[in-house]
């Protein structure tokens, strides 16, 4: 029976911080659990337990947390379903169930770890209709919209949902199928601007069809199971997504946006590349080649063909999510603001 090693430890204790932080009280605990009790006399106990340095950068917990809210999800394991939220129980219940769960259905909790979390979390929308808002503002032209990482394209659409952006501001179709409460403070962005979209792309490695139920299964898996506003929220999202005239390219984010970049731009079109807690998950070399590939696209960019790069990422920031872009020609990077991992509220510089 071995248990974590430093590094694996490591990861379990910040995630259930962050959990606790973000208001999950059980995945918390369950990451806690996993913890102190896991070990290598299972498949899937053995692959955590011997995960390799990246288990942080990999997101270990969230894909072992994932997938045990997958199986409880899935009506095969009625057991650790009956302790799941919205019901309270002892972790040492709680553990006995999963323990059982794993002997069950090792080789699937263990397959299951294959991928990084998706939670392609929707309410990060209201950062992004806040940045486009603002370049709007500034460009007074249309929007080429290209996302890498995008998942299931939930974001891509950020311009169709509804917003409620505090006690008095609203934004959006109050009839449409996606409803977002997001407080916006500071220096707002303008809300009576004219947003439009001329056309929307994006790629993932591994796109989540939302077509498709197992795909579906997969993405709610990733949303922690004690915040049911946030699960009824995307999966208004992934029907809403079924809907959508657009589909996420499976490709390398690299090898995606250099071909995107190579494309001529078209007059009086800006192109904004964009990603919401993304960058962490690419490999250093691909990091590398997409830097190198704005670096010699900006080079090209005119006022009538502008180029935007604009992203909400960690970059270790212990209170949110800094929101940053930077528009060419020019090339400034400008920083935005702040905004919570969820989209509970952004801080607008």
């Amino acid at each position: 029976m071995t248990h974590m090693t430093p590094h694996v430890a490591e990861t379990f204790v910040f995630q259930a911080a962050a959990c606790r932080s973000l208001g999950s009280p059980f995945t918390a605990n369950l990451c806690e659990l996993l913890l102190k009790n896991l070990n290598d006399s299972s498949r899937f106990g053995g692959r955590i337990i011997n995960w390799p340095d990246s288990a942080r950068a990999d997101a270990l917990a969230l894909r072992a947390c994932g997938a045990l809210h997958w199986l409880a999800r899935s009506g095969n394991a009625r057991e650790l379903a009956a302790l799941y939220p919205p019901l309270e129980t002892k972790p040492e219940v709680l553990w006995e169930a999963i323990a059982d769960a794993i002997v069950r259905h090792d080789d699937a909790l263990y397959d299951f770890l294959d991928s990084p979390p998706q939670t392609n979390e929707v309410a990060r929308s209201s950062a992004l209709l806040g940045l486009a808002l603002r370049l709007a503002g500034r460009l007074r032209m249309p929007l080429a919209l290209y996302e890498i990482g995008a998942s299931a394209g939930l974001n891509l659409a950020f311009d169709r949902y509804h917003y409620l952006l505090g006690e008095e501001r609203e934004w959006g179709d109050s009839d449409a199928l996606v409803h977002i409460d997001s407080e916006w403070r500071g220096n707002l962005p303008p809300l009576e601007t004219e947003l439009e979209i001329a056309s929307r792309a994006g790629c993932d490695r591994n796109p989540l069809d939302p077509h498709d139920p197992a795909s579906v299964e997969r993405q709610l898996a990733y949303i922690w199971a004690d915040q049911h506003e946030r699960i009824g929220r995307i999966s208004a999202a992934l029907t809403a997504a079924a809907a959508m005239p657009y589909a996420v390219d499976n490709s390398d984010a690299a090898d995606w946006v250099e071909a995107k970049l190579a494309e001529p731009p078209l007059e009086g079109v800006a192109r904004v590349f964009f990603h919401t807690i993304v960058w962490q998950y690419l490999p250093r070399a691909a990091k590398d080649r997409i830097t190198a590939a704005f670096s010699e696209a900006s080079a090209a960019a005119t006022e009538a063909t502008p180029l935007i790069w604009m992203y909400m990422e960690s970059e270790d920031h212990p209170a949110g999510a800094i929101l940053k872009q930077t528009v060419w020609p020019g090339g400034e990077l400008e920083t935005m603001g702040l905004a919570d991992y969820h989209g509970r509220w952004v801080d607008w510089v």
